[in-house]
C-alpha cells in the first residue's frame, strides 16, 4: 500500500515524539541505575 506524499509531511511529528519519549526513558533508566549505584555506595562506607 503506498503512502501518500502528503501523508509522508503528516508522518514526522509522531516519529519525532517516539524518538523523543524513547530518548527520554533512556535518560531516566540510566539516571535511576546511578542514584542507586551511588545510594549503595555510600551506605557500604
Amino acid at each position: 500500500m503506498p503512502i501518500d506524499i502528503d501523508e509522508i509531511a503528516d508522518l514526522e511529528t509522531p516519529v519525532a515524539n517516539t524518538g523523543a519519549i524513547r530518548a527520554l526513558e533512556q535518560v531516566a533508566d540510566h539516571t535511576c541505575e546511578y542514584i542507586t549505584a551511588i545510594v549503595i555506595m555510600t551506605k557500604q562506607k
